[in-house]
């Protein structure tokens, strides 16, 4: 669901030839307190869909530029904002956490306020977009060897959720970083798209996630011994022997001798299945 717009600046509120004694520099973030009002743990994902202008400006982009915090009951806790190879062509970065039932949290986007942007007398950042916030599916295999990968749905039902986004600045004296600190704050809440506080959120739906079969034994070579699956056919339900089959058959190399070994192999098995290679 879509929550609201956002907008993180770090410059000067008036640009030269304004004289800096009277244009101070403001740094301003986005803020979404949010509300699990569900009597379970679920994890969330914030998309943030960014604006960018022709030709791309590294400006105008969250890549390299932004940190997403996330405070329950405590100090704040860094998020990951992805993709982790983001450019200046990026349009949606992304965030995950999770929230406990009946907990409320502080979801941050802030500007990255490196020493060289501090320094900087006429800073020229400026981000904007819109929030979107939803409940992804998860891995799961439910308790059975196969389907290995697949994503569930969190809930059988939309969840509940509260929902405040502000924006919040706040005003560097024109000597920053030195000087004695005097600071001046704004915040001001934004209008929600739903226009109301209280929303619910469909879960995404999930299924299967295909990868590549050249991927395969490269993802099993990164295992450690330990953790390498090992099926033992015999004990499987039956099901799970077809499930198993697909996806050992689906890798196999499509020739007449491959085929032919593999129809050898059901054979012995008692499985009633022949294999030939059909040419078009």
């Amino acid at each position: 669901m879509e929550i609201s717009t956002f907008e993180l600046l770090v410059k000067r509120i008036a640009p030269p030839p304004a004289p800096p004694t009277v244009a101070r520099r403001v740094v301003q973030g986005y803020f979404l307190t949010i509300s699990n009002l569900e009597d379970k743990e679920f994890l969330y994902t914030l998309d943030f869909h960014i604006s960018l202008p022709t030709p791309p400006d590294p400006d105008r982009t969250l890549a390299g530029n932004a940190v997403v915090l996330v405070d329950v009951a405590g100090a704040n806790q860094p998020l990951t904002l992805s993709p982790a190879g983001a450019t200046v062509n990026t349009t949606r970065f992304s965030t995950s956490f999770r929230l406990g039932a009946k907990q409320t949290a502080s979801l941050q986007l802030l500007p990255d306020l490196t020493p060289a942007l501090l320094a900087d007398p006429n800073p020229d950042l400026e981000v904007r977009g819109f929030v979107r916030l939803r409940l992804p599916a998860v891995f799961s295999n439910a308790g059975r060897p196969f389907p290995i990968f697949r994503r569930v749905p969190q809930s059988d039902s939309p969840v509940k959720v509260l929902l405040n986004p502000e924006i919040r600045g706040t005003f560097l004296p024109n000597n920053f970083p030195g000087g004695d600190g005097d600071f001046d704050q704004i915040n001001y809440p934004l209008p929600l798209a739903s226009g109301k506080s209280l929303n619910e959120i469909a879960p995404e739906p999930g299924g299967p996630i295909f990868i590549p079969t050249e991927r395969i034994p490269q993802l099993v070579d990164q295992l450690p011994l330990r953790d390498r699956p090992t099926i033992d056919f015999a004990e499987l339900e039956e099901e799970d022997r077809a499930a198993a089959l697909v996806e050992v058959i689906s890798q196999i190399e499509p020739s007449a001798a491959n085929l032919q070994n593999v129809s050898d192999l059901l054979s012995k098995l008692d499985i009633p299945i022949a294999m030939e290679l059909i040419r078009q």
